[in-house]
């Protein structure tokens, strides 16, 4: 099976390589950024869009990651997101194509969340 493709959007450099380190290791092909307008600068120009994407939601820049995930959901509905964040009460305002995973994370936590997202999409990172 193909490796899933994963954009991985955090502002934290030490979480964003850890994030990174993580989903390699198990497998996946990861492209990251420190801002949600990178990401979507990155998104825009690929012909294939990613099959997952892990964003943090507080990022400086124009977009921040609840907006972004809008924009996905319109753009690429078929592409599930995942949002952390250590802000929990962030978490009621995501729409149901979201999931939402608070900070701080374990790696067995991050790699639940974004298996099962992959699952829902009939994607495995094994």
């Amino acid at each position: 099976m193909a490796q899933p493709s994963i954009l991985v959007l955090e502002d934290d450099e030490i979480i964003r390589s850890l994030m990174v380190d993580v989903l390699e290791e198990f497998g996946a092909h990861v492209t990251s950024f420190p801002s949600a307008d990178e990401g979507m600068i990155f998104l825009e120009r690929a012909d294939d869009p990613v099959d997952l994407i892990v964003s943090d939601i507080q990022m400086p820049g124009l977009l921040n990651g609840y907006d972004l995930s809008r924009v996905v959901a319109h753009r690429w509905p078929s592409v599930p997101v995942v949002l952390t964040s250590g802000n929990t009460k962030l978490a009621a305002q995501l729409g149901s194509s979201v999931r939402f995973l608070p900070k701080p994370w374990s790696a067995e936590h991050l790699l639940e969340c974004v298996q099962t997202a992959l699952t829902q999409q009939g994607l495995s990172m094994h």
